[in-house]
């Protein structure tokens, strides 16, 4: 009786009193409706959940990441409280809204020694100031007193004296430079006229750090543009000629090699103002009664010859002088009261005559074979 009754039901004519409301029209709207409704819910708590997440970011370093503590690293001559009272940072800055390209032109400004600035942020609230200073290479001198200028051509003081451990500079006018200028080319690329001699000293100081001879530098004379002096420690007085870009970093070279000779005296004169050769000759206050002359005999370098009585310039490396023989000729001077100098020619040997040559000048010649 009951599979009949469900079966007779479910034979029964569907109508609008008989529709099941699984099947309706309105309930499959009601549910398409509540559907749209939850996923609109969904979406409207994502967008706030967002908006929340948007919000903790922009306000907790506003909030939350404020300074602190302002620390200075690196090697300096001032001293912390200079730097932090300069920079401006004050405790409860906000650490992101921090203007760090306007800090370090305020410490730039300020400190001329200063080289390198960098600003760290140090979580959740230090800001870290990490610096070091320039090095001071020449003291330029100016009207009795002397600007110290680093390699790069930035002034950083001016003081009394020379510097320790830098090189004295005679005769470069440092027209309108203080302290925080820079002797430099002008914006245009021009060169800078007034200061062309300064430039000339910082390629020359560049080339002696190249060939490892800058510490040894004492002065640079250039006065005279085509007469440029060079003190090497207080041994000797280097001739350089003029400035000659394409020819100072050969001469440098060339005075390398001629400082590692055996043969050449603790002190003197060297003269690089040849084009391929160098002299020597004692300070121009002293006396000798012999005349040297050291001339390159060798027509190849794979041969030497040591005639009698010579003297043999050892062999040097391939950036040296070349190889010589010299040849050298000691006249003993007879004993009168009159002097005469006999100075030699360039590549040529001179003996003095009987009765000349006293209290000549010693002079030994270096043969550059690269020119």
């Amino acid at each position: 009786m009951a599979r009949q009754s469900r079966s007779q039901r479910s034979q029964t004519p569907t109508g609008s009193a008989g529709r099941s409301p699984r099947t309706s029209r309105n309930y499959r709207q009601t549910m398409q409706q509540r559907a749209r409704r939850r996923r609109q819910g969904k979406m409207v708590r994502r967008v706030i959940f967002t908006l929340l997440i948007a919000a903790a970011i922009v306000m907790a370093p506003t909030v939350f990441f404020r300074v602190s503590k302002v620390t200075v690293t690196g090697d300096t001559r001032y001293t912390d409280e200079e730097l932090v009272r300069t920079s401006g940072v004050q405790e409860g800055d906000n650490m992101f809204f921090l203007d760090t390209g306007h800090i370090i032109s305020l410490l730039e400004a300020k400190y001329p020694y200063l080289d390198t600035i960098r600003l760290h942020r140090r979580m959740p609230s230090t800001l870290q100031i990490e610096v070091t200073d320039r090095v001071p290479i020449l003291s330029i001198e100016n009207n009795g007193s002397y600007l110290l200028m680093d390699r790069a051509g930035k002034v950083l003081e001016e003081t009394g004296s020379v510097a320790e451990n830098t090189t004295e500079v005679i005769g470069a006018s440092p027209d309108g430079l203080k302290p925080g200028d820079w002797a430099e080319d002008d914006a245009d690329g021009k060169k800078d006229q007034k200061h062309e001699k300064i430039l000339a000293v910082l390629r020359l100081m560049e080339l002696m750090t190249q060939y490892e001879m800058q510490d040894c530098i004492r002065s640079v004379d250039i006065d005279k543009a085509y007469d440029v002096r060079v003190q090497y420690e207080d041994r000797y007085t280097i001739l350089l000629g003029s400035m000659d870009k394409e020819k100072l970093e050969h001469k440098i070279q060339f005075l390398q090699a001629i400082l590692k000779e055996p043969s050449l005296p603790e002190s003197g004169i060297i003269d690089l103002t040849g084009d391929s050769e160098a002299r020597y000759r004692p300070q121009e206050d002293s006396t000798s009664n012999k005349t040297v002359v050291f001339e390159d005999k060798t027509e190849e370098p794979a041969e030497t010859q040591t005639p009698d009585d010579t003297q043999t310039t050892p062999e040097t490396d391939t950036d040296k002088p070349a190889e010589t023989t010299p040849e050298t000729t000691e006249t003993t001077p007879p004993d009168t009261g009159t002097t005469e100098d006999t100075p030699p020619d360039t590549g040529t040997e001179e003996t003095p005559e009987s009765g000349q040559g006293d209290n000549t000048a010693a002079v030994t010649i270096w043969t550059d074979r690269r020119m």
